[in-house]
């Protein structure tokens, strides 16, 4: 999706930096196995970050693999268990939602680049969508209901962003216990929140010029696609309130073998991802090898 989930690498052991890299090229392998080769176009680290989130107390197998990326030598990959398989569904069916409404938002080349990749990946979204029918119908709904938003040009932030982090909150309703999907669907709503306010502030230089939609620039004064100093710190309290959520759900959960990444990736990665997108030194993009805490 956007890449704001994920850990500060400095203050990961090196056996946890190994374990997120089983798991992060385990999604694209399972990705590459259930949907294609193109869909591993589409592995990122937001959709790691919950296949490590699902994951139950066991410790799950892994196996080394050879890669297009890694043609020389094998790597671990997590394989074989349910959190990867729904963390891969989810994933071909958020980005190809993703493609879509790029492709009606943007103009000239990118818009025809995601016109494309929407064709080339139809059949896995359909199989994705197979796999996941209510996630993928929720997602839908969801996501038409933003695009409603959109087209009326609505000054609520809060609504937009509701329809966004209603997807994610949806995928806790396959947990077995009735605590653990209240606890997971909390949790995983103010992430939703938080990612959608994120990539609005990231994105809105790029559409105060463009004039594309982005509900910052209806619900603040802006002025040359910033915000003022009151209304930053107006959104970044806010967002504080989600994280806040965030971390009392985290706290309701059992532990698991990722625990120590999650933990990271909440308590130092969120705040770091807020800080960079805010002072617009954000690069989706980087790799995670590169990243330092900027805390």
């Amino acid at each position: 999706m956007y890449g704001y989930v994920r850990p500060v690498k400095g203050e990961l052991k090196v056996s946890e930096f190994e374990l997120f890299q089983s798991v992060y090229c385990g999604l694209c392998q399972e990705l590459a196995r259930r949907y294609g080769f193109l869909s591993r176009f589409l592995v990122n680290y937001d959709l790691t970050f919950l296949a490590m989130l699902l994951a139950g107390p066991e410790q799950a197998m892994t196996c080394p693999r050879r890669c297009p990326v890694h043609p020389l030598r094998p790597i671990r990959c997590l394989g074989g268990c349910e959190s990867l398989q729904t963390a891969a569904d989810m994933t071909v069916v958020l980005g190809w939602w993703k493609l879509a409404d790029g492709a009606q938002d943007k103009r000239g080349v990118k818009a025809l680049g995601c016109k494309l990749a929407c064709f080339a990946l139809r059949g896995a979204y359909r199989r994705a969508a197979a796999s996941q029918p209510l996630l993928a119908a929720e997602a839908e709904s969801d996501l038409r209901r933003l695009r409603a938003l959109e087209e009326e040009r609505c000054p609520s932030l809060d609504r937009a962003a509701d329809a966004f982090a209603s997807i994610l909150r949806a995928i806790a309703s396959g947990q077995k216990t009735e605590q653990r999907r209240r606890v997971l669907g909390e949790l995983l709503y103010h992430l939703g929140r938080i990612i959608y306010i994120l990539d609005a502030v990231d994105d809105l230089a790029d559409d105060a010029e463009t004039g594309s939609y982005n509900p910052l620039r209806f619900r603040f004064q802006t002025a040359d696609g910033k915000l003022s100093e009151e209304d930053e710190r107006t959104l970044r309290a806010g967002l504080q309130l989600s994280h806040n959520a965030i971390s009392g759900a985290y706290a309701l959960l059992d532990g698991n073998p990722y625990s120590g990444i999650l933990t990271n990736t909440i308590y130092l990665g969120l705040p770091a991802a807020t800080q960079a997108v805010f002072a617009g030194t954000w690069n989706a993009g980087a790799k995670l090898k590169r990243e330092r805490s900027s805390l």
